[in-house]
């Protein structure tokens, strides 16, 4: 079980080890797609994930995490093999939908598997948070160095860069292939008929966990804009395509140093300023965008980056501990579907409005939302502390 966490530890670095996603947009605009055209294929994108994440979800908890993980890494890899061939909008759609699949698949699953692998090598569940901030951390660490690699590659040519990314997206599959499924995922087909009660509590019953949950997929929306958002701001402001990578490499770095800070913070100052922080940082950061359209527009775009690693490390902590190993990765999966849901309607709507309005506009409106957001979900979490401490968690059942 401890060489599973150490290979999770590697899955969660190469997964997101895709060289051609720092230059997306601009690759997508060589094209031919526009930026309205580039964010109906995020929706269609989120969409497909969205009808896919509980249905995997659940295959993951019954079939095993094990074999669902390979599936979806394979998929993921035939995407990416196939995607220099594209050169249309219809070529581009097919990908996004065979890559949404792919990523319903993978997604929730490698949380769960990397949880019991920690719980199932004698690991306890105070360093739960350790735990997952390392996670946290080798997954914006191998999206930093992919981003680096992809920015360096870039300079050859775009076809360089497509082959050279099919080529390393097999290499995650060849590390889960040497994964061993824990116990406690094996034995979760006894345990179906708790199903309905874990989501009844998750999603009505539990106040807390609900908040958690929703605050989880604001985290994920937000992070989920200004990852192609911030794209389109460089390319407005005249940021060199070679810059791309290394801009993007330390968004990332910054994300997974601040998961990996969660633990050492919560001990020294508490709980509450960590949570006003994931709220706070992205509205900073959205009205700061849009004032200082240059650089320092760029410097302020960390916040969200540092919000997103905080709350993504807080919350899936208190979401592991509140729920049962059984159906760990159909709640995690769950968070994801609502994530690609609400992305799904603000996506297009972002696109659309850069188009017709310009970028700085839609940066304000999106501080303003999100200002929103903090006060109705997240300010009852800070004014009240209600994120559960290890202490406080429920036992597993044995049965």
């Amino acid at each position: 079980m401890n060489r599973n966490v150490r290979l999770l530890y590697g899955f969660s670095f190469l997964n997101p080890f895709m060289i051609v996603i720092p230059v997306w947009v601009p690759y997508l605009a060589t094209q031919g797609i526009t930026m309205r055209q580039f964010m109906e294929l995020q929706a269609v994108f989120a969409i497909v994930i969205l009808c896919g994440e509980v249905p995997t979800g659940l295959l993951s908890d019954l079939w095993g995490r094990k074999k669902t993980l390979l599936l979806g890494s394979t998929l993921k890899a035939v995407s990416f093999s196939l995607l220099p061939l594209w050169h249309s909008y219809e070529g581009f759609l097919f990908y996004h939908l065979t890559m949404g699949i792919a990523l319903s698949m993978i997604s929730g699953g490698d949380v769960a598997l990397l949880y019991d692998a920690h719980l199932a090598a004698g690991g306890e569940r105070s360093r739960g948070t350790a735990v997952l901030g390392n996670m946290k951390l080798a997954g914006q660490t191998g999206a930093a160095v992919s981003a680096l690699v992809g920015g360096a590659v870039v300079t050859l040519s775009y076809g360089h860069l497509l082959w050279a990314n099919a080529i390393l997206s097999w290499i995650p599959v060849l590390v889960v292939l040497g994964v061993v499924e824990p116990g406690a995922a094996r034995e979760s087909k006894k345990r179906f008929e708790n199903f309905r009660e874990v989501l009844f509590t998750t999603l009505v019953r539990d106040a807390t966990t609900r908040l958690v949950l929703l605050n989880l997929v604001v985290s994920g929306t937000a992070g989920l804009v200004m990852v192609w958002t911030r794209q389109k701001y460089w390319q407005d402001i005249a940021v060199p395509l070679a810059y791309f990578g290394v801009l993007d490499a330390s968004y990332n770095l910054l994300g997974g140093f601040a998961g990996r800070s969660v633990g050492p913070l919560s001990a020294r100052y508490g709980r509450r300023p960590l949570l006003a922080a994931v709220g706070a940082l992205p509205i900073v950061a959205y009205f700061g965008m849009a004032a200082f359209f240059g650089w320092a527009g760029i410097v302020l775009g960390l916040l969200i980056q540092i919000s997103r690693g905080l709350g993504d490390v807080l919350f899936l902590n208190a979401l592991n501990e509140k729920i049962s190993s059984a159906f760990r990765a159909t709640v995690m999966s769950i968070v994801n579907l609502g994530t690609r849901a609400s992305f799904a309607l603000l996506g297009p709507l972002v696109g659309y409005g850069i188009d017709a309005w310009g970028l700085p506009s839609v940066l304000s409106a999106l501080g303003i939302l999100f200002s929103i957001v903090f006060v109705l979900l997240l300010l009852p979490l800070v004014l009240r502390d209600m994120l559960p401490s290890p202490a406080d968690a429920p036992r597993e059942s044995s049965t």
